[in-house]
């Protein structure tokens, strides 16, 4: 019951963090776009790329442990919260220019593909070894695999490679289709 209750304290204290980091950043969003729309997308695509980490734990059979694994939801969120806001401030950058939505839509997606599928590409590479239990004994400078941490960290890196390659399409495919249909909308 014991180690229950601490599962218990633990994931209700990842719920709130989680709560009030994504409050947060909506608001600096939405300070910062000075606009409810847009932080509307770039959240929307975060809560989306919880599929791609949900994918991510079912092809490995992987529970989704709260701590590791909310941690690792966590740090995707930063990561695709980022490359959103890349991808809609260059779009808003172009049509401040007097390029047309679409225009602008297909443009920065050309112009900021580089960027944003480097920063997803270095971030997969980087949880790689840290996920498979891959590292380098400096004693006998040799390759050794399997450590006795790997099964710790496994879930947060499967959480953050999936979710993040599942975010990187929704940013470049996904969020310029929104983007470009609410802009379309009479209201918008």
């Amino acid at each position: 019951t014991g180690q229950n209750e601490e599962q218990q304290k633990a994931s209700e204290f990842l719920g709130r963090a989680f709560m009030i980091a994504f409050l947060s950043i909506f608001l600096v969003l939405v300070i910062q776009f000075n606009s409810l729309s847009q932080p509307l997308i770039i959240m929307s695509a975060v809560t989306i790329s919880l599929i791609g980490v949900f994918i991510g734990l079912t092809l490995f059979a992987m529970p989704f442990g709260i701590i590791m694994t909310g941690i690792g939801v966590i740090s995707l969120a930063g990561v695709v919260v980022n490359n959103n806001i890349v991808l809609i401030d260059y779009i808003n950058v172009l049509r401040r220019r007097g390029l047309l939505v679409r225009d602008a839509v297909i443009k920065a997606g050309m112009r900021r593909f580089r960027p944003v599928t480097l920063t997803a590409i270095t971030t997969i590479l980087g949880l790689i070894p840290l996920t498979f239990g891959f590292g380098f004994d400096l004693y006998s400078f040799s390759i050794v695999s399997g450590g006795t941490d790997s099964d710790f960290w496994r879930s947060m890196g499967v959480a953050v490679i999936f979710g993040l390659m599942f975010g990187t399409i929704l940013t470049l495919i996904i969020v310029p289709v929104i983007y470009s249909v609410i802009c379309d909308l009479p209201l918008a």
